[in-house]
This record gives C-alpha cells, structure tokens and sequence, in this order.
C-alpha cells in the first residue's frame, strides 16, 4: 500500500508538469543538506547539469557525484545562502535525503567504494584479448567475427562505463575510460559523460534524461507515443532491436559532431588512432577491403544491438518520475533488478541487471553491487518504494510486451479520435442540411 502511495505521488507530479519551468522562470539555488544555496553566479565545472536541480533538493546528487572530492565541499562552502520563501520549496520526502546519507556513509565505512583492481583488470585484459582473437577469425569469417568484434566493443562499453563513474579512482578512471572508449571503440569520453551524468541526475524523467528520446521510432509510455507515427507504432516490438543495430551509426555521426564542436582534439586523436589500429590490424591477419568492412559494420550494428538491449531491459519499460522525484525514488521507481545474485549475468551485461544498487551508488565498483542489495530492499520496505527484481525472461517480456502495449493502446486513441471527428463531420453536415431545409 505503501508503495502505491509513493506511486501515486510521483504520477501527481508528473500531472501537474514535474519540472515544465522554463530556464529563465527556475529559480537558481538548490539545497544542500538543508540549506538554500545561491548558485545564480555558479559556473558549475560539470556542466549544465545542476540547472537539473535548481529549485529543489539536490542533497543525494551532490553525494553521488562530488562526495569523494574535496574540492567540491570547498566550493560548497564558498557559496553564498539564499533566503527562500518555503511556499517555493516543492515537496520532497527528507527522509528520502537523510535514507540516502546513511548508506552513504554505511557503504564508505564498510570500503565498498574502494577500487578493485585485480577484477577489473582480469576483465579488461580478457575483453582485449578476445578482440585481437576476433581480429585474428575476421579474414575467414567476417560476419560472425563481426558479431563476437560487436560484444567485445560492448564489453568495452561497459568497463568504460566503470571508468566514467570513476569507479577506478580519481586518477586512473577517464584514463582507462578513454582507452576503452576512445582507442578500442572510437568513441567519446566526454559524450558519454555528459549524456549519461543527467541520466543518473534525473534518470526516467521526461525532457530531462536524453536516454528516453526514442522518438519517433518507439515509445514506451503514452506521453511519448503521441510522437511516433502509426507505422512505426504498429511495428515498434518487432522493429525495435534491429532498428538498435542502424541507430548506432547515427550516434557515430553525432558523437564526432560533439567533439568537434566541443573542441576534444585528444579525443578526436584517439578516433584516429581507432581506425588506424584497426586497418593495420585486418592488414596484417590478411583480411581484404571488403571482408574487412563486412567485419566491422556488422561489429559495429552488432554493439548497438547488445547495449541498447541490456539497457532496456532495466528502464524504458518502468515508470516514468517527475522532475522532483528524490534519488531514492528515481532509483527504486525508474529501474528494476533482473538477476540480480547472478554473477554471470552482471559481467554478461556489464552489471546492468542491478540498476537499482548502481543507481543508488553510481560510483561504486559494479563488482560490490550486489553486496548491498538487503540494504537497498529494507529502505525500500521502510519508506513504502518498490523494489522489483525481475527474472531475465520477465525483463525480457516486460520491455516487449510494454512496446506492443504502448502501440497498441496509441493506436486505438487515435482510430477512436478518427471515428469521432468523422461523426462531428456527419452530424454537421446533417445539421447544415436541416437548416437549409428550414431556410426553404
């Protein structure tokens, strides 16, 4: 019952606009265990991504993302207070906050935010060494070496993952990130974080977290379906994982317009050096012009397929939050667990099955996820948010069977709209004739 109250609560603020405030009508101060901070003359290191916050409490945010840093707390420290009206303060459960800094402060004092290297490396070592082997198969068997090159860059994906949430430490983590990323898949560093920092921010919250602009190929919930056409509607839990495979070479496009306009000449070097390693590395297993490409586009459609599927499982199927949702609500109401206890399954998805730990504790080393799985089920329990743990299949059915739902059910709004139009036309016309007849 609980649990349906806190739901209702959320969907109320959805209804009534969650964060519909344009820019220059936000106020700009946040709150920061318990006191108004005036962030009007702020120029945040990190970005745009605390105007996410402005007007409300970002206490939980600013622990997740700036709690190991010193730096931080002293820039804290230095703002100014801002008096504030607390009619303007909207309603948000502190004891959410105060949940939040006691697992915090529980998890550092028991070293669950310390490093592993030993597991990290044996990870990364094994994902290098079965691409060299996939490299080594592309000249006799482009297309399937191809797809073991496309779940090897997801992997890469995944351990790059760990390095942006400085789950390596300070100083080694956008270093290793940048290989994964960057040399090894030709990515982005700095897109990726930039994109997947507001996703953690306001993870599941429309207009806010970019991981949901699926449109106009699919949606999940009513809101967004109004923006994807009926052909697409019709066909979006049957489209929707290969449509993964083409998507990915958009992103290419857009990851390399973001590095250029951001000025990442190191990040644009790397790129380079990607595709040289490559074409020397095909050369030199004997791979040709065309069995060469054959094997990395299908890697490349192949990575998309198998990211954007494990991310889907945990979040486009679940719930959508307000703006003012709390961390802990955005956490337990915007993800869910699917095998959780399973070992095999976080390094098969690079631990995306326990979205609901990572979310509460996104710089915390996946490998330790799952020991703080009873602490996150008993402040669930406590506050009255769900907690829902899926088996795969039931992920796998709910992200589907949630695409064909979210179809059919737009699909009928529509046609019954149609049919309503077409009765208003009928009945005007009818109308008009009568008072012709009248006339005569």
């Amino acid at each position: 019952a609980a649990s349906a109250s806190a739901l209702r609560r959320l969907l109320g603020g959805l209804l009534m606009g969650g964060a519909g405030a344009s820019e220059a009508e936000r106020p700009k101060w946040t709150t920061i265990h318990g006191r108004h901070v005036d962030v009007s003359k702020f120029r945040h290191p990190g970005g745009n991504i605390i105007e996410l916050f402005y007007g409300m409490d970002s206490t939980s945010a600013f622990e997740q993302f700036h709690g190991h840093h010193k730096g931080a707390w002293k820039m804290l420290k230095a703002l100014p207070t801002k008096e504030v009206d607390p009619a303007d303060v909207p309603q948000q459960p502190q004891e959410h906050v105060a949940e939040m800094t006691r697992l915090m402060t529980s998890w550092r004092e028991r070293g669950l935010f310390k490093p592993r290297p030993v597991a990290s490396g044996i990870y990364g070592l094994a994902v290098v060494a079965a691409i060299v082997a996939c490299i080594a198969c592309a000249p006799h068997a482009p297309v399937l070496s191809g797809i073991g090159l496309g779940s090897c860059w997801a992997q890469c994906g995944f351990l790059q993952h760990m390095g942006g949430h400085r789950e390596w430490g300070v100083r080694y983590s956008f270093l290793l990130q940048h290989f994964f990323e960057g040399l090894l898949k030709g990515g982005s560093a700095s897109w990726w974080r930039n994109r997947h920092n507001k996703h953690h921010a306001k993870t599941n919250v429309l207009g806010e977290d970019g991981d949901l602009r699926t449109t106009p190929f699919f949606a999940w919930d009513p809101t967004l379906a109004k923006k994807v056409p009926d052909w697409s509607l019709k066909t979006q839990a049957f489209t929707f994982l290969p449509a993964l495979g083409a998507y990915v070479f958009v992103f290419a496009f857009t990851i390399r317009k973001y590095a250029v306009v951001k000025k990442l000449w190191h990040e644009l070097a790397l790129m380079i050096a990607h595709y040289a390693m490559f074409y020397y590395a095909l050369q030199l297993a004997g791979a040709s012009l065309g069995s060469g490409l054959a094997f990395y586009c299908t890697g490349y459609a192949w990575q998309g397929i198998y990211l954007g599927f494990f991310f889907g499982l945990s979040h486009f199927a679940v719930e959508r939050v307000p703006s003012t949702a709390t961390w802990l609500e955005s956490s337990m109401i915007g993800t869910v667990d699917w095998g959780g206890s399973s070992a095999f399954c976080g390094y098969v998805s690079g631990f995306l099955n326990i979205q609901i730990e990572h979310h509460m504790a996104p710089q915390m080393p996946m490998e330790n996820l799952r020991q703080i799985r009873a602490d996150c089920k008993a402040s669930a329990e406590k506050l009255g948010l769900p907690y829902r743990e899926l088996s795969f299949a039931g992920a796998v059915k709910l992200m589907m069977v949630g695409l064909w739902r979210t179809g059919r059910d737009e699909l009928q709004l529509r046609s019954d709209r149609r049919k309503y139009s077409r009765t208003q036309a009928y009945m005007a016309a009818a109308s008009a004739v009568v008072e012709n007849l009248k006339a005569d």
